[in-house]
């Protein structure tokens, strides 16, 4: 039984050793190319504007982790509260009954499944 000594790709013979080769060289390349791209990086200079917009940032930061730490009757609450003082009347919703699981069908894929 006769064995090829590589694969053949479009016609062409190529064996492990030029697989590994070729393999290497393009590893080689890559780290190149990574390494003059290191040097092309924009670097921001330090201004008042940059410095507002870190402490505008960091307010907001602040602010939204208040707000998911906080459970949710109060900040309910805190909404009814803050409508009552702009002077909008807070409609009570009424709980709303379960809907039939027909209703609620979801479908998973685009499938249908």
């Amino acid at each position: 039984m006769y064995v090829e000594p590589g694969i053949s790709i479009a016609g062409h013979v190529v064996t492990s050793l030029q697989l590994l080769i070729a393999g290497a060289l393009l590893l080689c390349v890559a780290a190149i190319l990574m390494g003059y791209r290191r040097d092309l990086k924009a670097t921001l200079r330090q201004s008042g504007v940059t410095d507002r917009l870190a402490e505008d940032l960091g307010r907001i930061a602040s602010a939204l982790e208040r707000i998911a730490n906080q459970p949710a009757d109060s900040i309910r609450e805190a909404g009814r509260k803050s409508a009552a003082t702009i002077g909008t009347p807070v409609e009570k919703t009424p709980e709303a009954e379960p809907a039939s699981e027909e209703a609620h069908r979801v479908a998973y894929s685009i499938f249908g499944r």
